[in-house]
């Protein structure tokens, strides 16, 4: 298998049912409300097992009826909860083409298949009610690779590769199945253009290639590895990831000083105190790199902040220890993607190039509804447009239309230079609002794009000294 776009992917050997989910959902949702009510019931009764005043109900029937509406509320809750997860699996997005994935940016999750059983739990704050204690206090269904795909889902749509036997699509990231074999060309190309890579470790064969083909194409700011495992673990991953950097030193000491040597994962931090930990957090931490490679690892450690509760500890761990950490991680990877979208400013269409070209179309006898295949830069950048009829502007080719160049283009914001379709009359729009709202002649215009890769607005660049200083988008 390649990373050809009309390439299909496999499906989950159970078909979604979209119908059948939210169905699921319900009936899930209606078990949950009763056993919460059966369980508050029985709880309520506790104190007449012992006050017989009103009753001639012998005590072992009392004791009896208690602990049977108790647990027929924990039942009904732990079933409903359980039910509402397997319905949500239907609705799951599976990917079929390398199209579907790549339409618009996106985050790329990599991880060991044994990690998901990890990534399908419903991890809770409270650590002394522990698997079915746990799972009546808390409510909520949400898996912790869902937590993850909802955290960085705000960069970009989040998508994994899926077990090939697997029933239906684990809940979290958007899912695409490859084969057993081949599968390594096609998880390549999503790596070449993802925004951002997700890299559980794990010392299996798949991941440590994954890892090498990271140091090989993506800058370094644009790989985070999460760390799932205990130290004994971390520790296996971390030596055969250093014979990984050594073996890879010729290529990432391209542009680096000439004494540059293959960094040291850091060691995994010790608990502040072994003694009063009551619950690790998932993932238990995250490994980052500089422009260098230079390695920085954040433990989250529980031991360390207090708390009235455990969710009060949870809430403060996030806010003390993980979220300064990715506030670097997301500023290094905006600091990583402006760089390449100023490498391809010079190359895009001015405002005046493009009317100039649109112009040019109408006199050739374009009508409203030509289509236009415009070339654009990862972030959404103008660079050359073209009448679909005669010059499509594919990435490479010359003479697609002004501002082209057969120069390379920068990968910019993880993604590959692409093109788009749309008639004469939208892109003429196009212009005409960015002219009210101010456009000169030497600005250049930007597409934004949301997190599922729609166009949500079309920003202006300033030309001259201020480029790189876009206006607010306009809808």
């Amino acid at each position: 298998m390649t990373g050809d776009e009309s390439t299909r992917f496999g499906a989950p050997r159970r078909r979604q049912h979209r119908l059948l989910g939210w169905s699921m959902r319900l009936v899930g949702t209606f078990l949950s409300i009763f056993g919460a009510l059966f369980f508050i019931a029985g709880f309520s009764r506790m104190r007449t097992i012992f006050s017989p005043l009103g009753t001639t109900d012998p005590l072992w029937y009392r004791v009896s009826t208690v602990g049977a509406i108790a647990v027929a509320g924990a039942v009904s809750l732990l079933g409903g909860r359980r039910l509402r997860r397997r319905g949500r699996r239907h609705g799951v997005l599976v990917l079929r083409t390398m199209a579907d994935a790549k339409r618009g940016p996106y985050v790329l999750y990599l991880r060991p298949f044994t990690s998901d059983v990890t990534g399908a739990t419903m991890p809770h704050a409270f650590s002394r009610f522990q698997r079915v204690g746990g799972s009546l206090v808390n409510t909520s269904t949400r898996t912790v690779e869902e937590r993850i795909s909802r955290s960085f889902g705000r960069l970009a749509r989040v998508i994994a590769v899926g077990q090939p036997d697997e029933t239906l699509p684990l809940l979290g990231a958007a899912r695409l199945y490859l084969p057993l074999n081949g599968w390594q060309p096609t998880v390549a190309s999503l790596i070449d253009d993802a925004r951002l890579v997700l890299l559980a470790a794990g010392t299996s064969e798949g991941t440590l290639w994954e890892l090498r083909q990271c140091l090989r194409r993506r800058a370094p700011q644009t790989l985070l590895i999460l760390i799932y495992t205990d130290e004994s673990e971390f520790d296996a991953f971390r030596e055969k990831a250093e014979v990984i950097f050594r073996e890879e030193a010729d290529r990432l000491r391209h542009g680096s000083d000439a004494d540059w040597c293959p960094p040291r994962l850091p060691a995994y931090p010790l608990l502040s105190n072994p003694d009063r930990v009551k619950w690790l957090p998932i993932p238990r931490g995250y490994l980052r790199f500089d422009a260098d490679w230079t390695p920085h690892l954040v433990r989250l450690d529980p031991t360390s902040v207090r708390g009235w509760t455990e969710e009060g500890r949870r809430r403060r761990l996030n806010r003390e220890q993980l979220l300064p950490f990715m506030d670097i991680v997301l500023r290094e990877l905006g600091a990583a993607e402006d760089a390449a979208d100023q490498a391809d400013a010079g190359r895009c269409m001015t405002v005046a190039e493009l009317e100039s070209a649109l112009r040019a179309m109408r006199s050739d006898g374009a009508t409203d509804e030509t289509p236009l295949s415009v070339l654009m830069s990862g972030t959404g950048r103008f660079l050359a447009v073209g009448d679909k009829r005669d010059t499509p502007a594919e990435s490479g080719d010359a003479g697609a239309g002004p501002g082209h160049t057969t120069e390379p283009i920068v990968r910019a914001g993880g993604r590959a230079p692409f093109t788009i379709e749309l008639p004469l009359r939208y892109a003429e729009k196009i212009l005409r609002e960015r002219r009210a709202d101010g456009t000169t002649d030497g600005d250049t215009l930007q597409v934004e794009f949301s997190a599922r890769g729609r166009p949500r607005g079309v920003r202006h660049h300033p030309g001259g000294e201020a480029a790189g200083k876009p206006s607010a988008p306009a809808d």
